[in-house]
């Protein structure tokens, strides 16, 4: 039986935007939705040992809280792996959203590297521009809060970290998420 869908006005529009999609190309406008849910991804090659996310995580969190208050984003999932973050976000406006990123990130990497305003950042802190996709709600949207939750779980050693896609780790994952814990 066929499921009828609405068609889209713009087809072809992007979905994913940053990360490593658009090095080397032109500038363009970052997609962002208000209707929908984004997986929101902030990856550094350089928080490894001292300077490793998990050191500062309940400033972190506490930060993400604070910054989805202030710019009216609401977060319904969050993950810190120690090199990245993922965050399943909500935002009411595309200003407010734009002025979260700028916030989180600069807020984060001046903690992290200690910078101030007498003594900048050496280099950047961040490896691209923040990864962000729109996620459909239902099956999409389910599919993506038990891939941030997942990654609660690897970091915190109850799941071992495995190649993306293996049933075993989906599995767990679907339990855990299905029992409460995350």
């Amino acid at each position: 039986m066929n499921s009828r869908r609405q068609t889209l006005l713009f087809p072809n529009s992007p979905t994913a935007f940053g990360g490593s999609l658009n090095r080397g190309k032109r500038k363009a406008s970052r997609p962002i939705a208000t209707k929908r849910a984004m997986h929101l991804v902030l990856r550094s090659s350089r928080a490894k040992g001292e300077l490793s996310l998990l050191h500062e995580s309940n400033f972190i969190q506490l930060l993400i809280a604070r910054m989805a208050k202030r710019f009216r984003v609401r977060v319904s999932e969050q993950a810190n792996s120690g090199n990245h973050l993922h965050l399943l976000v909500r935002a009411e406006t595309r200003d407010g959203f734009k002025q979260f990123l700028m916030a989180l990130s600069g807020r984060i990497a001046q903690k992290m590297t200690g910078a101030t305003k007498g003594k900048p950042l050496e280099g950047r802190f961040w490896d691209f521009i923040p990864f962000t996709r729109i996620v459909e709600w239902g099956r999409a949207f389910g599919i993506a809060r038990r891939y941030v939750i997942q990654k609660t779980l690897q970091t915190l050693g109850i799941i071992p970290y495995q190649v993306r896609g293996s049933r075993k780790v989906r599995k767990k994952a679907n339990q855990m998420v299905g029992t409460g814990v995350g």
